[in-house]
């Protein structure tokens, strides 16, 4: 233990003693390094001045640097540099001098830290550089007279080194605030290249610290640097500095750059930036162009750049020479310098070397630069968007002119995973498809595997664009369309269909272009070649090989135009097989693949068990064709025979045979089959019957939403085939008619909570339009209550925009579908089967509902001279009609309830934009509706149509929608109400006489519509109408004549082609194949800036004209020569085509795309251009064949009495008359006066009284009463029917009431009258009506009340206004009798006139005439007063001071309709302004407007079919 204690402590001693000895070792090592260091310092402190100037300036470089190491350790030293400094500020110039050169070379060479001296320093050098540059700020000047240049440059050079990377020390200069501006005078006043050069490089310096560009640009240094950028050039050094600075100054944050960029242009600096831009010095020219840049981006300033012709030029050269970063700024540059600048983008299209390095740029892999380069292409490529010379031009310069190097650059891009980029580039994609010649040109340079890489990506907006491009690719021709199928295109659009996209035009665009599709023409072709050793099938030039024995099946996807599966079942090892059922796993999953192709080949020793083990599978029908050995049944092959098979699956496990082959040789087949059908079956196996099936199995009010189905319905239902599919699923039109009874029932207002079902009520309306378009589905519709359905919406929405014009709601009873009854007052009266019936058993009224308190209601309406009176009267009528009927049954009061809500909702709230939208489409789609059904040509169901829908109220609702509606919207719907009130109110449709011209309605297609006078037409369907006269032009030509000539007033400005069309031309309007698009035909598109001739692809320089905007005329010539012309608001475009053969028979024809309007004069108006048409020429109208001069030829019926008469016995009748008024003319039609036929005679009242116009009955004149009265000879039958008004025919002096109060004159009285007003008519204004003693022709009823009216042109007269009125144009070329006038729901009584424009006279109700100007067209009005419910004529704006009633003294207050006897007639309901103008003014349109929605309203409660 001891021994262990022993131990430790020598250790520890040992320890102790080693760490004293090395402690002691480590002192001594430091003494001896102390004693060395001042033994050195002894050395070197001992070293003069002297000889150490000495020695640095020894040969030895050794010796020299450690000379001048020592003196700049000394010079270092606090005390000395202290001193420096003090010299710096001495007034010795000398000294300031050698005292500027120390500090100039110990900042270079000594990485000096000043301790806090940094401000001092800088302050010293900034005082030396401005007394520098003052020769009187020293006392002692130096004899060397470039002592201040030296200062100023070693000053600028210290203060350079010093501050130098160091943001700290440049704010320091920078407070000195004499330094900066000190600098820039310095710079503009030196001569001293050195001290420029320090100079700049310390701007530059201080240029780069954002802190010091205020400062800089307060102090003037932009001008500076911009003369600096002139006067320096050639140095390259200075002139890139100046760049630098000035670009890094213009970017200084919320600097007005554009007023320095001004200054800077000024002094000529962008010429010597264009220069420097090809600099081989790659900072010059990067800033050069730089500074170009500036200039570009702004707006303002850009200009300046276009003034150098050269700078594009270097810009090119540039672009090729240097790199990426500058590439950007040059493609940046050309980018905005083009954008709305077409002059430089022509120029850059002309350079053919900057257009063949674009798809250098786009495929450098450089992000900026393909970026900007796309930009760049974008740019160009909007130019080439523009339908004109310059646009095409432009795209063939911008593609190339064969290679189409740039589509295939952008080809890689369409995968690229910048988002923007993408977009950009289908948006360039877009504007290079706008020229249609280039579509081929696009689609081979692999342009669709572009759109079909948008169509897969999860972007809406690429959706878009790639559905909107396959639509404008498809529009083209034949060989796109193949081209689209061939490329796997079928697919991706029905993706685009099936897919759930924000924007539902995508899946409108992408149904579009399938159906455009379905039409394809280029047939599918297949060669199939088998023998023992090998087979394949050959499709679209690329084989798929079957070469394996035994049977091979291969599906070839009809969506993706590639193999799908091919499989191969071989028993070739088993020596015999049994009977086998064949199990194909491809053929049983069939899913999204039935409709694909199924191509068999089976070869070997068992064939004839393998055909027959496709027993259960294989089906053959009437078009499944065979070749080969024949004679056997289909399924029976012989042994060492091959088979071969082309199928189509349509069904699992399911093949329907095309064609079969049998035969013991190798079996070559060349097939074709319709492209187009194999479209259209899988249009419908994968769209068309889910969309049906989702449809039908869910219930119409169902809150799930049907909308794309509904959409797809709506495209589809335009392909024939598709169109049969809807129609055989009689479900279907259930659906969609509740769909809109839903809506009609509830009322918009109640379902603003409920927007899918306005929704699908809009679709419905879209899909019923287009079915509505084909004559075979019109009467089938007609047998179901749809009409009434619609109508009912109209009511809705009548109702509502009433409320909102006028401030107070109308009220709403929601008309009820058929079968449908509610309880009425006093009775139920169920739905009528024909038009008259309730009317025809009281009227409208019952019992407990007041009629007298309706007619006074009314009176005070109509009576109302402000808008605020006349909503109050309405407003209390309809609270009186409400009261009288809330105690009857409890659907009404529901009814009243829910309005109630409804209206004070809408008085305190005011519609939404998009609740308008939605209104006016419903409304839009409505009235095509209507029309589509009031439109047929089949004479036996033109009478149906007109009966149903006048049962369900479509006269009172489309004439209320009209008048209510805003201006814009009338323009758009205005053409369909106005031709389907002509229709329903008509009672005669004789077919488009031979002696008019006009366009032909029988010669049109299904969409497209046409206005009552055959003279205007409009498109609101997707495809492109079309639409022929009914003459052509003669084959020869008179001498004295030179052409002929037309005129059409555009009423839009899009897509219309007019021109000429034989019978040969035909019609394509879902393939976008129009007039001009067929050889037969050609055209002038003047929203294009093209003439048509033929197919597009065909079709290849085509520009000519001007561009046509809305309200322009279109002049159409044609000589005699064939050549024809057009001219754009009479200026002569030139000639368009020549030598046309005029054999063919050419018609004035027009195309029109949607949304598109116009209006055709052949010469019956006045031309607007009439004046310069050239010599020679004559309007078009010349060519009919001569007018029957026959005033007794009644070719028409007017207001039958009966309107069920059917067709047949009204022609058969008028055959007849005619006959007999041909005999009497034989004798009364000579040359005596009219007057030499009159007798004087007294009206008879025991005889009916016959208009004597036309029929030369003897006519009575009593002088002493100015009445003009018929007298009728023995033998005379001549009756009032013969004009084609049958009234009904009484004891009276007439049908609705002849002895007047006072005599009544011939004239008619306004401006122009042909004889002064009677003396004792009372001129001083309206007066009250009726209030006299009315005197009757057999003292039972009142015969008519005289309306007083003052004389025209006297102040204080007032006109009457009318509560109905509208207008009818008669040009001079309708020279037939004409009747107008009003009657009754069910047609028993009524009031018209009848106007004779060749004896230029109008037969009145009482049979009075009244004269009509001579030579001239002639407006004739017919209005109603109510009450009274009497009807007043005007002529020209001027009313005839008669008032005419009914009758049955209650049918004036009953619902009335206009009545006419000719469907061609221009009637103006309100849509243009009237000649009469108290009809005019807005308060009382919209009155008018009330009542007709108030005659619905009565007759729904009349008829029982409000719910």
């Amino acid at each position: 233990m001891a021994s262990n204690v022993r131990k430790g402590l020598v250790i520890a001693a040992g320890a102790v003693v080693i760490a004293g000895s090395v402690s002691v070792v480590h002192l001594w090592r430091k003494w001896i390094q102390r004693r060395s260091q001042k033994l050195e310092q002894r050395i070197e402190d001992g070293i003069g001045m002297e000889q150490l100037s000495i020695l640095a300036k020894s040969s030895n470089v050794s010796l020299r640097r450690s000379a001048e190491q020592l003196l700049l350790d000394r010079i270092t030293r606090r005390e000395n540099f202290k001193f420096v400094l003090l010299c710096c500020r001495s007034q010795d110039e000398e000294q300031v001098l050698k005292a500027c050169t120390v500090l100039c070379v110990i900042l270079k060479s000594v990485d000096y830290r000043s301790g806090g001296m940094d401000t001092y320093i800088l302050n010293t050098l900034a005082d030396c550089l401005v007394r520098s540059m003052d020769a009187s700020s020293f006392t002692k000047r130096s004899s060397d007279t470039s002592a201040p240049e030296r200062i100023q440059r070693m000053t600028l050079a210290a203060i350079f080194d010093f501050v130098c990377d160091s943001d700290e020390k440049k704010e320091i200069l920078l407070n000195e605030t004499e330094s900066v501006g000190a600098i820039l005078n310095l710079v503009q006043q030196t001569r001293s290249k050195e001290v420029l050069r320090y100079a700049m490089f310390l701007l530059h310096q201080m240029a780069k610290c954002g802190s010091a560009h205020g400062y800089m640009i307060q102090s003037g240094a932009i001008p500076v640097f911009a003369s600096l950028s002139v006067s320096q050039h050639g140095d390259n050094v200075l002139q890139k500095l100046c760049f630098q600075i000035l670009v890094i100054l213009l970017n200084t944050p919320g600097l007005n750059v554009e007023v320095f960029l001004k200054q800077i242009a000024n002094q000529r600096v962008l010429i010597r930036a264009a220069v420097s831009c090809k600099s081989d010095d790659g900072e010059l020219a990067y800033w050069a162009i730089a500074l170009l840049h500036e200039f570009a981006i702004h707006s303002n300033t850009k200009h300046y750049l276009y003034t150098m012709p050269f700078l594009l030029g270097n810009l090119q050269k540039a672009l090729k020479s240097n790199p990426a970063q500058v590439q950007r700024l040059i493609l940046r540059i050309i980018s905005f310098m083009a954008l709305h600048h077409d002059k430089f983008k022509s120029e850059v299209l002309d350079n053919s070397q900057l257009m063949e390095h674009l798809p250098v740029c786009l495929a450098s892999g450089e992000p900026d630069i393909v970026h900007w380069g796309l930009v760049l292409v974008h740019d160009l490529a909007v130019a080439g968007s523009d339908q004109d010379v310059a646009g095409k031009s432009s795209l063939e310069k911008l593609l190339g002119p064969s290679e189409d190097a740039l589509i295939k650059a952008m080809i890689p891009l369409a995968v690229g995973k910048d988002p923007n980029m993408v977009r950009l580039m289908a948006e360039t994609l877009g504007f290079l498809c706008s020229c249609e010649q280039l579509h081929f040109r696009l689609v081979k340079a692999g342009v669709l595997s572009i759109i079909l890489g948008l169509s897969m990506m999860h972007d809406s907006d690429l959706a878009f664009w790639a559905a909107a491009l396959l639509l404008n690719l498809a529009m083209t021709s034949g060989e796109v369309k193949f081209a689209i199928l061939k490329a796997g295109g079928l697919q991706a659009l029905v993706e685009l269909c099936l897919g759930d996209h924000e924007n539902s035009q995508v899946t409108t665009m992408a149904a579009k272009t399938l159906v455009m599709l379905g039409f394809t023409e280029e047939p599918l072709k297949i060669h199939l070649h088998c023998d023992s050793e090998s087979g394949s099938v050959n499709i679209h030039n690329k084989n798929f090989y079957l070469s394996h024995p035994g049977i091979t099946v291969m599906v070839w996807d009809t969506l993706i135009s590639d193999e799908l599966v091919c499989q191969n079942f071989n028993k070739e090892n088993s020596e015999v097989i049994p009977s086998l059922a064949l199990d194909i796993p491809s053929l049983q999953e069939a899913g999204q693949n039935i409709g694909n192709l199924v191509f068999i080949t089976i070869k070997g020793k068992h064939c004839a068990a393998y055909l027959q083990g496709l027993k259960g599978v294989l089906h053959f029908n009437e078009d499944t064709s065979f070749s080969g050995i024949t004679n056997l049944d289909p399924l029976t092959l012989p042994d060492n025979h091959m088979c071969a098979i082309v199928s189509q699956l349509s069904a699992p496990n399911r093949l329907d045979v095309w064609h079969l082959d049998k035969s013991d040789k190798p079996i070559d087949l060349q097939l074709q089959y319709s492209y187009g059908d194999i479209v259209n079956n899988r249009v419908y196996q994968l769209l068309l019957l889910p969309s049906l099936k989702c449809i039908d199995s869910i219930p119409a009010h169902s809150p799930i939403s049907r909308v794309s189905e509904l959409e797809l319905l709506e495209v589809f239902a335009c392909h024939n085939m598709h169109l049969q599919t809807l129609w055989d699923s009689k479900k279907l039109l259930d659906i969609l008619t509740d769909m809109i009874w839903y809506c009609a029932e509830k009322g918009f207002e109640s379902l603003e909570s409920e927007p899918l079902a306005v929704a699908h009520c809009l679709g419905a309306l879209r899909v019923l339009a287009v079915i509505t378009t084909h004559e075979y589905y019109k009467s089938e519709l007609l047998d179901k209550d749809t009409a009434s359905a619609i109508v009912s919406l109209l009511f809705n929405l009548v109702n509502i925009w009433l409320a909102s014009q006028i401030g107070q709601p109308v009220e709403r009873v929601f008309p009820g579908r058929q079968g449908d009854t509610i309880p009425m007052p006093g009775t139920l009266t169920p739905r009528p089967v024909s038009r008259g019936d309730a009317l025809a058993t009281g009227g409208v009224l019952t019992d407990e509902l007041d009629g007298d308190m309706l007619e006074n209601t009314e009176e005070s309406l109509l009576k109302s001279q402000t808008l605020e009176d006349t909503i109050s009267s309405l407003g209390s009528m309809v609270q009186q009609l409400a009261h009288s009927t809330s105690h009857h049954g409890r659907e009404t009061v529901n009814v009243t309830a829910v309005d109630s809500a409804v209206y004070t909702e809408l008085e305190s709230e005011a519609r939404t934009d998009d609740q308008q939208i939605m209104y006016t489409r419903v409304a839009k789609c409505s009235a095509l509706i209507i029309n589509n059904l009031a439109s047929h040509q089949n004479p036996d169901t033109i009478k149906t149509s007109q009966i149903v829908l006048n049962k369900a109220g479509a006269t009172h609702m489309l004439w209320a929608v009209l008048l209510s509606s805003t201006d814009d919207f009338k323009n758009v719907i205005s053409l369909p109400i106005c031709y389907t009130l002509t229709r329903l109110v008509t009672t005669d449709f004789p077919p488009v006489s031979d002696d008019s011209v006009v366009l032909n309605p029988d010669d049109k297609t299904s969409s497209l519509i046409i206005s009552s006078d055959c003279l205007e037409v409009r498109n609101d369907s997707w495809t492109f109408e079309s639409i022929r006269t009914n003459h052509c032009l003669p084959q020869t030509c008179d001498a004295s004549i030179a052409g002929w000539y037309f005129e059409v007033l555009l009423m839009s400005n899009g897509i219309i082609q007019i021109g000429w069309a034989t019978k040969d031309c035909q019609y394509g309007p879902e393939k976008g194949v129009g007039i001009g698009d067929f050889i037969n035909s050609c055209a002038y598109d003047g929203a294009r800036c093209k003439k048509w001739n033929g197919p597009v692809t065909e079709t290849l320089s085509n520009d000519y004209g001007m561009e046509w905007c809305e309200g322009d005329v279109v002049s159409c010539l044609m000589d005699c020569n064939g050549n024809a012309s057009f001219w754009l608001h009479g200026v002569d475009m030139g000639v368009a085509f020549k030598g046309l053969d005029l054999s063919q028979g050419w018609h004035p024809a027009c195309s029109v795309s949607s949304e598109q309007q116009l209006r055709f004069n052949f010469g019956d108006a006045p031309f607007r251009y009439g004046s310069q048409i050239p010599s020679g020429f004559v309007p078009f109208c010349q060519i009919r064949p001569p007018k029957i001069t026959d005033e007794t030829s009644l070719e028409e019926q007017p207001c039958s009495e009966n309107r069920n008469n059917n067709a047949e016995a009204t022609d058969t009748n008028l055959a007849s008359h005619n006959s007999e008024v041909q005999e009497e003319e034989s004798v009364d039609n000579q040359d005596e006066s009219y007057d030499s036929k009159i007798s004087a005679a007294t009206c008879d009242t025991n005889q009916a009284i016959h208009p004597p116009v036309g029929f030369d009955s003897p006519i009575a004149v009593d002088d002493s009463t100015d009445e003009v009265c018929p007298v009728l000879s023995p033998d005379d039958d001549t009756s009032m029917a013969e004009f084609g008004y049958s009234g009904i025919q009484g004891e009276e002096c007439a049908d609705t009431g002849t002895a007047m109060e006072e005599p009544i004159t011939d004239e008619f009285f306004g401006e122009g009258g042909e004889e002064a007003l009677q003396p004792d008519m009372d001129d001083s204004e309206f007066q009250a009506m009726g209030a006299g003693d009315e005197e009757t022709c057999d003292g039972n009823r009142p015969i008519s009340r005289q309306l007083y009216l003052s004389s025209a042109g006297e102040a204080g007269g007032e006109n009457p206004t009318p509560s109905l009125y509208y207008e009818v144009a008669v040009t001079h070329s309708s020279d037939k009798p004409l009747v107008l006038g009003y009657c009754t729901m069910d047609e028993l009584d009524h009031v018209c006139a009848v106007l004779v424009k060749s004896d230029n006279q109008i037969v009145l109700p009482d049979e009075a005439l009244t004269h009509i100007p001579v030579d001239k067209s002639v407006i004739i009005g017919c209005g109603l007063l109510s009450p009274p419910g009497a009807i007043f004529f005007t002529i020209d704006g001027n009313p005839i001071r008669h008032l005419f009633s009914f009758s049955e003294p209650e049918a004036g207050q009953t619902p009335l309709m206009p009545c006419t006897n000719n469907p061609f007639l221009r009637i103006n309901y309100g849509q243009d302004t009237f000649a009469y103008e108290p009809a005019n003014q807005s308060e009382h349109r919209l009155g008018m407007a009330a009542l007709l929605h108030n005659y619905h309203q009565r007759r729904m409660v009349g008829l029982g079919q409000a719910r």
